[in-house]
């Protein structure tokens, strides 16, 4: 107990003296261009110009990969790209490419979404508006100033091109400037085959070396995480309403390790891991759970003294509450206020 109050007064002396907040850095959004000429690659004239349907790609039915990336590319010239409402048994993949504005009226894509880098060069200026459901996984790595509307990641495995369970949102090295309005993660898998070797937390930000940076989530609900439901790393993040429900189901067995943690703690599951998180906020925590299966609700991992990170408003609702607290002794985490 005196440990822990020392480090609370040091976190408060720096949190009174901290002049510089994580506030949210402005997305560079793409440049629209509709004159782009797109007549090399229209199939079905009915549709107007940057209608999916235009280029041969329906929804409830197979599409051609090719032909898919052919328009992604078309969007990287400034046209932007509706996809009408259906289910599209495909994967989406932004490789290297940038500029590139994605409207979804209510879809769902069987497969996952990967937005990477190609040779060293990054994907950047992505913008994904209305509501994507992916019943897969997300995955960035290694670009920035991307923004999405509202991002569903869900489980049906009668429509995962898999058929299998999803494998949550990976967020890895060299991520910058990100911003959900609403990430909704439901029912995220982990069993003991190696198909969900990486997926250790059903929303993992982290990255050895080149962590995440500015990562904005107005709104985040985890419900039903087979391991831990939030891993967060990284540096001048803000999310403002977390809501996790349900967590620490599944096994720990044939689980590759988190970036920045040591070998082994990937298997002791919790609601929310912070872990060298630094000047990072978070507004309102709320961690609940039925079943009791995880060994932590929280754990406030270390982290730079002179960057710390706060919890304003945290609540640790049903069985929850009778699961372990982590206080690591090198933490830099103040919660503000608790219930």
């Amino acid at each position: 107990m005196y440990r822990i109050t020392i480090i609370i007064l040091i976190l408060g002396i720096l949190g009174s003296c901290r002049k510089d907040k994580p506030a949210t850095q402005e997305i560079l959004d793409p440049i629209t261009n509709p004159d782009i000429d797109d007549t090399f690659l229209v199939s079905d004239s009915r549709y107007k110009k940057g209608d999916i349907r235009r280029y041969g790609i329906y929804p409830n039915q197979k599409n051609e990969p090719k032909v898919v990336q052919q328009v992604i590319t078309l969007a990287e010239s400034g046209l932007p790209i509706f996809f009408p409402k259906g289910y599209y048994p495909m994967s989406l993949v932004i490789k290297g490419q940038s500029n590139i504005q994605l409207h979804f009226d209510d879809v769902i894509i069987g497969g996952g979404l990967q937005i990477i880098d190609f040779k060293k060069k990054p994907s950047t200026k992505i913008a994904i508006k209305g509501k994507l459901t992916v019943l897969d996984k997300i995955f960035i790595k290694r670009s920035n100033n991307i923004s999405f509307d509202t991002l569903v990641v869900m489980t049906d495995t009668l429509k995962n091109i898999n058929r299998r369970s999803n494998r949550g949102v990976s967020i890895y090295s060299g991520s910058e400037i990100l911003k959900f309005e609403h990430l909704e993660i439901k029912d995220t898998g982990g069993k003991e085959d190696s198909y969900y070797k990486h997926t250790a937390s059903a929303l993992q930000i982290h990255g050895w070396n080149h962590n995440p940076k500015h990562i904005y989530i107005k709104n985040l609900h985890i419900d039903n995480a087979d391991r831990t439901a939030l891993y967060i790393t990284g540096s001048n993040h803000k999310l403002e309403r977390v809501n996790i429900e349900n967590f620490g189901l599944g096994t720990n067995r044939n689980m590759f390790q988190l970036e920045d943690a040591a070998p082994g703690e990937e298997m002791e599951f919790a609601g929310v891991w912070i872990n060298r998180c630094n000047n990072c906020e978070f507004d309102f925590v709320t961690i609940n759970d039925q079943y009791k299966r995880a060994r932590y609700s929280l754990k406030l991992d270390e982290g730079k003294y002179a960057e710390p990170t706060f919890i304003y408003n945290l609540e640790i609702k049903g069985m929850a509450k009778e699961l372990s607290i982590l206080d690591d002794e090198l933490t830099n985490i103040l919660v503000k206020k608790a219930n």
